[in-house]
């Protein structure tokens, strides 16, 4: 239910970005990129690591002390969200960004304290399983945004409204969030400096330990904003907006599980174990399958999604596919150290991404422009899902996985990209030639997990019974 909701939603953005990106052409593209990525930076440092810690605490904690656990982080995470708002609103007048820029980011923080608090107030849906209302809450939010931007653009709007956008889609999912979960947590913020104090130490670790690492697209996006031109910005922030469309999807699978992977962590290894293996059984096959399309077809979606004048998101967005394997692959990794609270390698992990990100940024954006920004990013998702899966089975080897599953799916994989890399097919050739030798080697090689051909079988025998 949440894949289809999120496609649903992704389809709501897709007929907006390219009425947007013909609508502010290139540099006001560029300026919207900036803010946006500005926001995702003070998201993950203002949440400092409180959402998984109360996706950790409301699933294994004791139920009458919910309420003040809930009441008090809703507290704490609308007071950092907003002074992440105001250092962000600092750093844009400092940065000698443009006015629009500055008043837009200001805007925009606005639209981040609100959707602090719906994610915060969410919880209790992710942890009881409730799918069915957070896939529409998955599609709620991106497409109010869409519609909004989509009327922006018919109504001829200049720039500056557009960072309202997301203002409005927060307002709408925090309405729907609030009533569905008034029953189950008090809406009521806390402010107890004690109960604040215990909750700030133990968000430290967590935001060590998760944060950090996961900025590192936005620290490129940002590092472009100052070290390329506004162009090259708006070139590598159209390949990056149709990159984070795929990219959303791991996160939304194993953010999924997460609650299943901490009672597991907590009490049955071995379904650890099971879980895991069936999970980057799952990442591996769809961030393949992703990763062929993005490759194959990437100059058509460039056509879209963008006018004429960005051409070159294209191989941009080519470079970026490349890595996408290792984003799907990287969430498994890192989910599972914190499930088993494995918060040293994880820190250990941060600790190399964020400096390696700025260092990578400097040496190839001023040379090779968007090429080099996408390059950065390549390596860095690399880097992150070797070290976080590394890690993981270093340190805890009764959870490593069996390779004949894997190596199967890995050679189905190969034999896909040969035909999309190597012969001459359009995009929209490539993309089906890709999936159709993907289709037939998983089947060739039974690459499939064996619950689902299992459940396909049930399900065609119940069709044939009808």
């Amino acid at each position: 239910m949440r894949v289809l909701a999120y496609g649903g939603a992704v389809l709501a953005s897709v007929a907006a970005t390219p009425l947007v990106t013909r609508h502010l052409h290139k540099v006001n593209y560029g300026h919207y990129v900036t803010v946006t990525s500005l926001m995702l930076i003070v998201l993950a440092l203002s949440e400092g690591g409180l959402a998984n810690l109360g996706v950790r605490e409301f699933s294994t904690g004791r139920p009458s002390e919910r309420r003040a656990f809930m009441r008090n982080l809703i507290g704490l995470r609308i007071v950092l969200s907003f002074a992440g708002g105001l250092a962000a609103t600092g750093f844009a007048l400092l940065a000698g960004y443009p006015r629009v820029v500055f008043e837009g980011t200001a805007i925009a923080a606005v639209g981040l304290v609100l959707a602090t608090l719906q994610g915060t107030i969410a919880l209790p849906l992710s942890t009881s399983l409730r799918l069915g209302w957070l896939a529409v809450l998955d599609f709620l939010g991106p497409a109010t945004t869409a519609f909004t931007l989509i009327a922006l653009v018919l109504a001829g709007a200049s720039l500056l409204p557009f960072y309202g956008a997301a203002v409005l889609a927060a307002v709408t999912m925090l309405a729907l969030t609030a009533a569905l979960v008034h029953r189950d947590v008090s809406l009521l913020p806390a402010f107890d400096a004690a109960s604040w104090r215990r909750l700030l130490r133990q968000s430290v670790v967590f935001a060590a330990a998760t944060s950090l690492g996961t900025t590192y697209f936005q620290v490129v996006v940002v590092a472009m904003s100052l070290l390329a031109s506004q162009a090259a910005v708006g070139i590598f922030g159209l390949a990056f907006r149709i990159l984070s469309v795929v990219n959303g999807i791991p996160l939304l699978v194993i953010g999924s599980a997460f609650p299943i992977l901490l009672r597991a962590a907590r009490d049955d290894r071995e379904r650890l174990r099971y879980a895991l293996q069936r999970l980057l059984e799952g990442q591996l096959l769809l961030g393949g399958w992703f990763s062929i399309m993005v490759v194959a077809a990437a100059p058509i979606a460039v056509r879209i999604m963008g006018p004429p004048g960005f051409s070159d998101a294209g191989e941009v967005l080519k470079i970026l596919g490349a890595g996408v394997i290792a984003t799907y692959m990287a969430a498994v990794g890192m989910f599972a150290l914190l499930s088993l609270r494995r918060y040293r390698e994880l820190i250990a992990i941060n600790a190399v991404m964020i400096p390696l990100a700025i260092g990578l940024s400097a040496v190839l954006i001023p040379r090779f422009g968007a090429d080099g920004a996408a390059v950065v990013t390549l390596s860095l998702e690399v880097v992150l899902a070797v070290g976080s899966l590394a890690f993981l089975f270093v340190r805890q080897p009764e959870l490593r996985p069996g390779l004949d599953a894997l190596g199967r799916i890995a050679l189905s994989l190969a034999a896909a990209f040969a035909v999309v890399v190597l012969c001459p097919l359009t995009s929209v050739e490539a993309a089906a030639a890709g999936t159709a030798v993907l289709g037939v080697a998983v089947i060739a090689l039974r690459a499939l997990p064996p619950e689902f051909a299992a459940e396909v079988r049930k399900r065609a025998r119940a069709r044939g019974g009808n």
